[in-house]
């Protein structure tokens, strides 16, 4: 079976890297059986190490969901061919699960806003990512909107890296695992507001927060505090969850 380009499907062939991906599993760690969504599995080579689950699977690609339903004919009904990017976990009733993939790296960018979306109803993420990628995710330094957004509300881990040379098609970059887990006690953070900061600031990376975020209406006599003198660069995760609190809500969001 041909690979598809415009799909950007890279197969993962090494069993053993499939079982490690898969054992890091919250639920597997504590046995206990818990709703998985996997995405993109391909020919299935994380599937058959996530049957004790209860698993739902997504594949865009109807030539491996024909495929997939005859390898695994008691998953038969819940193999959905479907761009997992439109895929709403409401629709069959899944309000705490844990997402699992050799995800595409064309879209890895949309897999972290996804789990953003949806951050209240995903508890665990591990997944496939370009190592530079997965770098950004977990590093606490140079620090991008999005990771902020993801580490604000979830733990991020490095898990192992995966040489380019267990794929097939070959990609051209090493990949890395990673293991994004959801923080206890965050419900306290209006994610509007925080996004709200946060694209505001990078949009203004160069110009210190007294500049960049001064439409944003604070809380009485907080915007004189010192880390308005601040730039982006200079901010950790937690500076940017204590300015969401500090907003002014009518005044901030429309």
């Amino acid at each position: 079976m041909k690979y598809a380009k415009n799909l950007g499907q890279i197969f993962l062939l090494d069993n053993n890297i499939a079982k490690k991906i898969v054992n890091a599993l919250y639920y597997k760690k504590n046995k206990q059986s818990i709703n998985v969504i996997e995405v993109g599995p391909g020919q299935g080579i994380l599937t058959k190490y996530l049957l004790s689950s209860n698993l739902l699977i997504i594949e865009i690609d109807s030539r491996y969901v024909n495929l997939l339903r005859n390898k695994f004919p008691l998953l038969k009904q819940r193999i959905i061919n479907l761009d997992f990017l439109k895929f709403n976990p409401l629709h069959f009733n899944f309000t705490n699960f844990i997402l699992i993939g050799n995800f595409p790296y064309s879209i890895s960018s949309q897999i972290l806003f996804y789990i953003l979306k949806y951050k209240d109803l995903i508890s665990e993420c591990i997944g496939m990512f370009p190592k530079d990628v997965g770098e950004r995710i977990v590093n606490k330094r140079n620090l991008s909107g999005l990771t902020i957004l993801i580490k604000s509300y979830f733990k991020t881990k490095y898990l192992f890296t995966v040489n380019n040379s267990v794929f097939s098609p070959k990609p051209r970059v090493k990949s890395a695992v990673i293991q994004i887990i959801k923080r206890n006690n965050k419900k306290n953070i209006n994610y509007s507001i925080l996004n709200k900061i946060v694209k505001t600031a990078f949009n203004q990376r160069r110009k210190k927060l007294k500049n960049s975020l001064k439409h944003i209406l604070f809380k009485k006599n907080f915007s004189s505090h010192p880390i308005f003198n601040q730039r982006v660069e200079q901010l950790s995760v937690k500076d940017f969850t204590y300015l969401s609190r500090k907003v002014i809500i009518n005044g901030c969001i429309k």
